[in-house]
């Protein structure tokens, strides 16, 4: 968010679809879904699935008028025999498209796909759902606050959309048109980070509609994007020093990382850094302006993922005594989390940017990514905030609820505050992980065998409790043997 490349990782591509266009709302409208296969950059792995397109206006009080295209794919079950309720996959960011981010998670549903189909429909403003981009998510250079704030600012003139109509509650207006068509009665819903709120917001919207729903990195109905960043950031850095400490290995090997962490940011305050870095993905020299800004942003977003943590404390180190940033910049450049920022803005400009206050501590380590953001907000079209997305959640239907111990933006006291008014639910909470934690074999069981039976009764999640992060790095070529 504070810079081009960074903010693909705040904050985890094949269909047809049409431009927006104007054309009456037709009563005998109908899904029309054709063989395809969807990959994302990256990911290797890549899955066969029917995709298609459905047109929808884009404000829902003016059927008539002007309409914009709902990209959609459908995993088809494995078995022949498949069960009635599909699983509807819903992403993070705001931002993320489910079509291209779904190959990442296949692994993840693999057990639950066998019985039952998995839809995936690109939000409005993502994929290829009148796409939102304000960013060009392929630029290498690092904006300074002043330059990314005028841009983000000025985006709105140049997105093809009516930005007041791309909201959560519209969203899963548009969710529930295309259950109907595709002839779902009831329906899974798995949500991960922002994705969790667009659940929540179909849960009160359509709560018949639902049988069963798991939450990955929770956002209860008062979570406000950026209010508690630093405070949670901060927390989550302290953990990672406290597991560092605790750790023989990156205790013997980097055993004054907190004093040299700080060393970092002295420095950094007398000026910023010119360093030359070999790009991870191009192979090309790329020459940067390291500032206190870019160093506190990296590390923020490296917090959200143990994968990027184990290699942290080398990685500070060598910033410290080589001034070598590579390693630590490297690890953005490799993570891309697919935002669509213009569709993010759309949202949090509208649903979070109005409740946000200042924070007490300005000077947090942290602290000024809510200023920023009020900043880019101020320039926005806002839609009006439905009062549903904020309204609480009373419900019996079954919710699994997973977090990670670390995260440094939806900690486990999110799904904590939501569990009171759940009349059905368990939470899982990961030692000492970040922020997603339905990766491992471990929940991938347990996700199985929750949405197979649409109950908390009688899980086995024992092995909760064994997942860890992976062990930190000791040098480039990994951890201690």
């Amino acid at each position: 968010m504070r810079s081009q490349f960074l903010f693909n990782i705040i904050l985890v591509i094949l269909l047809v679809g049409c431009s927006a266009q104007r054309a009456p709302a037709s009563d005998r409208v109908s899904i029309t879904l054709t063989e395809c296969v969807l990959s994302s950059p990256r990911i290797e792995t890549q899955v066969d699935a029917e995709c298609g397109s459905l047109a929808v206006p884009e404000d829902p009080s003016n059927p008539e008028g002007r309409q914009i295209p709902l990209s959609i794919a459908v995993v088809p079950a494995i078995t022949r025999s498949p069960e009635p309720d599909p699983l509807f996959i819903l992403v993070g960011g705001p931002g993320q498209s489910a079509i291209e981010t779904f190959p990442a998670l296949s692994a993840t549903v693999f057990r639950i796909h066998e019985q039952r189909d998995i839809v995936l429909v690109d939000q409005r403003g993502t994929g290829e759902s009148n796409p939102l981009r304000c960013l060009d998510p392929a630029a290498d250079e690092i904006l300074e606050d002043d330059r990314l704030i005028a841009l983000l600012q000025a985006c709105p003139e140049r997105l093809d959309a009516d930005l007041r109509f791309y909201t959560t509650d519209i969203a899963m207006q548009d969710l529930d048109r295309v259950r109907s068509l595709l002839g779902y009665e009831r329906v899974n819903l798995f949500g991960v980070s922002y994705g969790t709120r667009a659940a929540l917001t179909y849960l009160k919207l359509y709560p018949e509609r639902v049988r069963s729903i798991i939450l990955d990195a929770v956002v209860d109905p008062g979570f406000i994007l950026y209010q508690d960043a630093a405070r949670d950031g901060q927390e989550a850095l302290d953990q990672f020093f406290a597991r560092c400490e605790a750790d023989e290995a990156c205790s013997t090997i980097f055993p004054g990382l907190r004093a040299e962490f700080d060393s970092i940011l002295q420095r950094l305050e007398a000026g910023p850094l010119e360093v030359t870095i070999t790009h991870p993905v191009t192979g090309r020299p790329l020459d940067l302006e390291v500032t206190r800004a870019t160093f506190t942003n990296i590390i923020f977003n490296t917090l959200y993922s143990p994968d990027l943590i184990a290699m942290l404390p080398m990685a500070i180190h060598q910033a410290y005594t080589e001034e070598n940033y590579g390693p630590l910049i490297s690890q953005a450049y490799l993570v891309d989390a697919g935002i669509y920022d213009g569709m993010f803005y759309a949202v949090a400009c509208t649903e979070d940017a109005p409740l946000v206050s200042a924070p007490d501590d300005e000077e947090a380590l942290f602290g000024n990514t809510v200023h920023i953001f009020l900043e880019v907000c101020s320039a926005w079209p806002k839609g009006n905030p439905a009062e549903i997305v904020r309204a609480p959640v009373d419900s019996d239907v079954p919710i699994l609820m997973l977090s990670g111990e670390a995260d440094p933006i939806t900690p486990p006291r999110h799904a904590e505050r939501l569990a009171p008014s759940l009349g059905s639910s368990l939470h899982l909470v990961f030692d000492d992980m970040g922020h997603g934690n339905s990766a491992s074999q471990c929940t991938a069981k347990i996700l199985d065998d929750f949405v197979e039976r649409a109950s908390i009764a009688d899980l086995d999640t024992g092995c909760v409790e064994r997942v860890e992060p992976p062990p930190f790095f000791v040098d480039f070529s990994g951890p201690q043997p």
